[in-house]
């Protein structure tokens, strides 16, 4: 294996010093340092890691379990603004990322819920063979280290099922000793029964549907976040063969020669050191690759305030789940029909939104496999979190698989840091029939008993007998990026 070479450059572009490494892997997010800690396994290679953020083991924004969204307005969150959105009000919504070593996994909600079995099993439906939930599962428990429930946590809705954790892996998982306690989880979990979703025991499981109180990525006897930093790089930092280096890499270097295959190689790595300088591309094209940065999903997030007649105080993390029949009941058959149809329009749709990059045919193939889990497979396509916080009380809710499609480019003459985020929220408009079901049972949640005796009188943002149009008005104007 051929190294790769490191050139450090400063602000003014002269190479002061360059260093050899096997590996070079840009960024130490969660998946930098997984690769990381597993490569430099062999004392034989080196390996180095170079990441523009910072160590932020002591910062209590990151390690405070309580302190979630607090980051999000420091320096340790990049805040990415989005194009305007013309099928949301034309505003743009900003997206967030980890700017630490761990990533967004330093700033993140720290959930911990793998997915539905289908959706996995659809990688291999795609071409990918071997890529199923079966394949996976071993891995995922692998890289767990669950930490078992008190009884006083068993108490307060935590919930699990043995056989679907590990317990030796590195990345520690499980409940917070701030979960709170009294009658009110079992109040949420009634209500939530009553209209019909049940309560679901391990959300781990493969089979997410349902109410529960979600295990996240803590250390809960350290009463720390696991971030990816914690977990990967920390208890392996000594390694005399791993580097973290900070920097931002600009671009990678090319050799003259070619593989045996015919493919290009890559020969080395350059970065920048200089702190608060900004890079600007003037990007050549090496190969033609029209679908980089594209196919981006992302899920409007929404949310629904009532005032509340209690002064809650500890940590809410209620999830409910829900499939296509929770949100549309009978009417299911009858949209799985016309939504069916429209998937060739649809391709067509976000294709030409996206300059054609992606072909019609390709994107209706992903369509209709995506249609098959929806309405044939009936996996979860919403999330609702029900929080409580002093005296308010929060619906938070989102569809989980959007139609739209948008992007993500790096433009040429533009700094790094301000990347084109087109989310291209609502193309589709049965993403916002989505979300309005959606929106419509969390406000039918809290005018269902025995929660309803907990909402104190007060104007909400929506009357429950709101319009359709009412409704998508609200939408639009309020969506987030999750």
């Amino acid at each position: 294996m051929k190294p790769l070479y490191l050139e450090f450059l400063l602000h003014w572009g002269a190479v002061s010093a360059s260093e050899t490494f096997d590996y070079v892997i840009a960024g130490a997010g969660t998946c930098g340092l997984v690769l990381a800690n597993r490569l430099s396994e062999n004392p034989n290679v080196r390996v180095a890691v170079v990441e523009v953020g910072n160590d932020e083991r002591h910062n209590p924004n990151v390690t405070d379990i309580t302190r979630f969204t607090y980051a999000l307005s420091t320096p340790l969150a990049w805040q990415y603004p989005s194009v305007p959105q013309p099928w949301a009000g034309n505003k743009s919504v900003v997206f967030f990322g980890g700017k630490a070593i761990g990533g967004t996994s330093t700033i993140n909600g720290m959930t911990y819920i793998r997915g539905d079995k289908a959706e996995f099993d659809a990688w291999e439906a795609l071409g990918n063979e071997g890529w199923n939930w079966n394949s996976l599962y071993p891995y995922f428990k692998k890289v767990e280290r669950f930490t078992h429930p008190t009884a006083a946590q068993v108490a307060s809705g935590a919930s699990y099922d043995a056989k679907a954790h590990g317990d030796s892996g590195p990345l520690r998982t499980g409940f917070p000793f701030q979960l709170i306690n009294g009658t009110l989880y079992e109040t949420i979990r009634t209500s939530w029964r009553n209209l019909g979703l049940p309560i679901n025991p391990d959300v781990n499981s493969g089979d997410v549907r349902g109410f529960s109180v979600w295990p996240q990525t803590v250390d809960r006897d350290a009463g720390v976040r696991a971030d990816a930093a914690r977990a990967f790089l920390h208890p392996v930092e000594d390694r005399p063969n791993l580097s973290i280096i900070q920097g931002a890499v600009k671009k990678i270097t090319w050799s003259d020669s070619v593989s045996t295959c015919g493919n290009s190689i890559a020969d080395g790595v350059e970065y920048l050191t200089t702190k608060g300088e900004t890079a600007t591309y003037g990007l050549e094209t090496k190969i033609e690759l029209p679908g980089v940065g594209e196919n981006l999903q992302d899920q409007p997030l929404l949310s629904l305030l009532y005032p509340g007649k209690l002064n809650a105080s500890g940590l809410t993390p209620y999830a409910t789940f829900t499939n296509v029949h929770d949100l549309f009941g009978r009417d299911s058959v009858s949209i799985a029909a016309s939504t069916k149809v429209s998937l060739s329009q649809w391709a067509r749709t976000v294709s030409d939104a996206n300059n054609g990059a992606i072909s019609p045919q390709i994107l209706e193939r992903l369509f209709a496999i995506q249609h098959d889990l929806i309405f044939t497979r009936n996996i979860t396509i919403a999330e609702t979190l029900t929080v409580a916080s002093g005296a308010q009380l929060v619906s938070v809710f989102w569809l989980l698989l959007p139609f739209s499609r948008g992007s993500v480019h790096i433009k040429p003459s533009r700094a790094i840091e301000e990347p084109d985020i087109d989310p291209k929220f609502f193309l589709i408009d049965f993403d916002l029939d989505l979300e309005l079901r959606t929106g419509r049972l969390a406000q039918q949640f809290w005018d269902t008993e025995p929660v309803k005796a907990l909402v104190a009188p007060g104007e909400p943002a929506l009357a429950n007998n709101a319009s359709e149009a009412e409704w998508a008005a609200y939408i639009r104007k309020t969506c987030l990026s999750t």
